[in-house]
């Protein structure tokens, strides 16, 4: 796995398989009675996924080992604003131009 692709790194990617994706595209197509159970394997698959992924000693969630500090906070957002309303982006936006703004004050006056 190369770095760029390290730093992308989701908990989805993390926790979902295409085996699980498989299973949860034919959920609607199952009788009902069935429905729920095959829901409940879907989601102890993806719990056993998370337990088995934070259990590893390499940890693959990659943005974690980013420093603390604005380089993470910038990613943190950046990765939130995906899954935002175009209202919502530009609020991240707005946000992230003010750290920005902070953080350039801050090393001209240090």
């Amino acid at each position: 796995m190369g770095e760029q692709e390290k730093e992308n790194v989701t908990y989805d990617d993390l926790v979902q398989t295409r085996n699980i994706q498989i299973l949860k595209s034919i959920v609607p197509f199952l009788e009902f009675r069935t429905q729920k159970p095959v829901a409940m394997l879907i989601q102890y698959l993806e719990f056993k996924n998370a337990t088995d992924a934070f259990s590893r000693r390499d940890n693959s969630m990659a943005a974690c080992s980013l420093p603390n500090g604005s380089e993470r906070r910038n990613a943190m957002l950046n990765a939130i604003r995906q899954y935002c309303t175009p209202k919502e982006q530009e609020t991240i936006d707005t946000i992230l131009n003010m750290f920005c703004v902070m953080d350039n004050y801050e090393l001209f006056n240090s």
